[in-house]
């Protein structure tokens, strides 16, 4: 971050302070140590990566609902890898941090030995930015699909106009190891995500077309008729609300997810990045395809999908609201 003062509202804080500062207030919530410590290396990580929709503004949720489904702050996951290329991750009702971490090892340990591995995981909470996970793949030589989605409601995303909403957002993540950045995408189905209609709402901002549904299925750019029993939409209209569908048929449906609370889950899929033919050779083969899309800019600058994230991470301090930031720290402070 450039050096000078912040934007009025932001205040400046130091990587390693956020993540000390997380872990203090989810353990005073009753998180263990292990999942204070990963919830909050994966909170702050994405703040360092430029999505603070998925970074500290979610500690004060957690912290007031923990011990409620999906919020079992000292819950312990199990491995369950007996099925040979298939395993399955059992997040106890606790956050989706440690259990996420747990299946894309699993995976990708899998496909480094046979080729492919697939990992489920159930009974699982709010599990953050799903770029993170197959970044961990990719990083272990991995190419990987991570899929997250939920059945219970009250759902987030309807259709279109003039329907209510039926699903989650259910994003999707796909990483490819390169000899650089590996190409990461990370979208949920959504035109934008929940999290950053709660930024818009909190700065007096706007949303773009088409984003957001009022209570009587009129599209708006008003964030706070999100909150007001609006609906998300789509990206892409039907496109993004049939692949919303699916991600929950795969990562619900197909893992069982959906048989116990809370009803989400996560569906990890790794391939050998050497599978098919050597590893080298697809490294090389990535970064041609990222020089290319390079090579396409004009009036505007193309980067390949992951860089504006792999750029971001240079920063050693990130830009916290400070609202934010002063309820982070009474979360964090001792009780008197």
């Amino acid at each position: 971050m450039a050096a000078g003062s912040p934007p009025e509202g932001f205040d400046v804080l130091a990587a390693d302070e956020a993540v000390h500062l997380v872990e203090l207030a989810l353990a005073g919530s009753g998180a263990s140590s292990r999942n204070a410590a990963c919830t909050a290396q994966y909170l702050v990580g994405a703040e360092l990566a430029g999505h603070p929709s998925h970074g500290l503004r979610l500690v004060q949720q957690y912290c007031e609902l923990a011990g409620t489904d999906g919020h079992r702050l000292d819950a312990v996951p199990s491995l369950d890898d007996s099925r040979g290329a298939l395993s399955v991750v059992d997040a106890a009702g606790g956050l989706g941090y440690a259990a996420l971490e747990m299946a894309v090892d699993a995976a990708t340990a899998t496909a480094l030995e046979v080729g492919i591995g697939a990992c489920s995981v159930i009974r699982c909470g709010h599990a953050g930015r799903a770029g993170a996970w197959v970044e961990r793949a990719a990083g272990r030589g991995a190419a990987a699909i991570v899929l997250l989605g939920g059945a219970d409601p009250p759902f987030a995303m309807a259709a279109g106009p003039g329907s209510v909403a039926a699903l989650h957002t259910n994003p999707i993540a796909i990483g490819v190891p390169a000899e650089g950045a590996p190409l990461i995408l990370d979208m949920a189905t959504s035109l934008v995500a929940e999290g950053k209609v709660a930024i818009a709402a909190s700065r007096g901002t706007t949303l773009p077309d088409g984003a957001i549904v009022d209570r009587d299925g009129k599209i708006t750019a008003d964030p706070a008729a999100y909150y007001d029993g609006g609906s998300l939409l789509p990206f892409a209209g039907h496109k993004g609300f049939g692949l919303a569908a699916m991600v929950e048929a795969l990562s619900v449906g197909l893992t069982g997810a959906g048989e116990s609370r809370p009803a989400e889950g996560a569906l990890v899929i790794c391939l050998h990045a050497g599978g098919f033919r050597p590893e080298s050779d697809v490294r090389a083969s990535i970064e041609e395809l990222r020089s290319r899309l390079h090579d396409s800019s004009r009036e505007r600058n193309v980067l390949a999908p992951g860089e504006p994230e792999a750029f971001a991470r240079a920063a050693s301090t990130i830009l916290v609201e400070t609202p934010v930031l002063a309820r982070l720290r009474q979360l964090a402070a001792p009780p008197i």
